[in-house]
């Protein structure tokens, strides 16, 4: 049967041969999915029972909370989607609101989680820098200010990786009483660990007064998934998503979820120890440098890369992309297309490297003739 699996894993594409370059998904270390095994059994929403398992999600919260300037608030949860649905039903609950505003940059997940919360969703146009228009999300924000449940931004926006400007936005509408959502599933651990480098982020983190809730996910840098956590400003946030259980030994039920596998808790807290701050930062740098290769190399071609990449992902046009896209994947490079006319995108994860990069460049020269 074991061997049966992995015939079948074989048919789909493959990380090691740099195959994949448009999912945010990772080849993990041996390590973590070790981890993730050992904790496989335990469930993280019966805390009297698997109390290591709940000690570790503590600890792991504790640390990213750290990371982002917040005050140990939050749960782990299995990825970016399930935080943008927990932060905005929060939310909901602790406003009493119906609308939430987002830019047309914000991950579908958000489109999805209003759909589901039964929220309206009022979406900002963005500039020719595709950032979106801050003056007119504040005229939306007073427009709706009886009725909001909460501003989205994002850090990490999955298009182009652009880090929006959550401390401009507030600065420039501060005289409205508002909350706001960021969803740094992509973007947020990149950009906390390479801030003291050359590129110069927006603060989004819980140093902005108005962020009470921040979404981070660790499968889309290390680990394998499901592993992310919505951190919050508050244990009173905590207490908006822990539920009644009366079967249950503690009598309670945190997260929207039932059963959570304690495998991730295992995962995220041997990222925190084995690779800490300094490991997290050496690899996004090396991440970064790949894109920034991949980048140059995509211009000395006369490809047009749309913009010079903040975080490690990589997009550019081209015409006839769907005959480019058919082709490319014949090829075994299983690229991503975007909402961007003519434009696809690539993920560079550790297993996208820089003869990967060439490999692509290579393969889009021919096709481009």
């Amino acid at each position: 049967m074991i061997e049966s699996l992995r015939r079948l894993r074989s048919e789909d594409p493959s990380y090691s041969e740099g195959e994949v370059l448009g999912s945010m998904t990772v080849d993990p270390p041996e390590y973590l999915l070790e981890a993730f095994k050992i904790f496989a059994n335990t469930n993280l929403n019966d805390p009297e029972m698997f109390r290591v398992t709940r000690s570790l999600e503590v600890e792991s919260v504790r640390w990213l909370s750290k990371l982002f300037y917040g005050y140990g608030h939050g749960f782990l949860t299995y990825g970016g989607t399930e935080s943008n649905i927990t932060a905005l039903y929060i939310l909901r609950e602790l406003t009493g609101g119906e609308i939430v505003i987002a830019p047309k940059s914000a991950h579908f997940s958000i489109r999805k989680a209003c759909k589901i919360l039964r929220l309206h969703l009022v979406e900002v146009g963005l500039g020719s820098d595709y950032y979106p228009d801050l003056s007119t999300m504040c005229e939306l924000i007073k427009k709706y200010r009886d009725r909001l449940v909460a501003v989205v931004l994002t850090a990490g926006t999955t298009e182009l990786g652009i880090v929006e400007p959550v401390d401009e936005l507030v600065e420039t509408c501060s005289d409205v009483d508002y909350v706001v959502h960021v969803d740094a599933a992509y973007g947020g651990l990149l950009a906390q660990v390479l801030r003291d480098g050359d590129v110069r982020y927006p603060v989004f983190d819980f140093r902005v007064d108005k962020v009470y809730t921040l979404s981070v996910d660790l499968h889309k840098l290390v680990a394998p998934a499901p592993c992310g956590a919505i951190l919050l400003r508050s244990g009173e946030l905590e207490e908006l998503a822990t539920f009644d259980a009366p079967y249950m030994p503690s009598g309670k039920q945190r997260t929207l979820l039932g059963t959570r596998s304690g495998g991730v808790a295992a995962v995220a807290w041997a990222v925190t120890q084995v690779l800490g701050v300094e490991g997290l930062k050496e690899l996004a740098r090396e991440l970064r440098a790949r894109a920034l290769y991949l980048s140059r190399r995509l211009r000395e071609i006369g490809v047009d890369v749309i913009r010079e990449p903040e975080l490690p992902i990589v997009t550019f046009k081209v015409p006839n992309r769907d005959r480019i896209i058919k082709a490319l994947w014949s090829r075994k490079l299983y690229i991503y297309p975007t909402s961007i006319p003519g434009a696809l995108r690539v993920v560079v994860g550790s297993h996208v490297t820089y003869e990967v990069a060439d490999r692509l460049v290579n393969s889009l020269r021919e096709l481009l003739g």
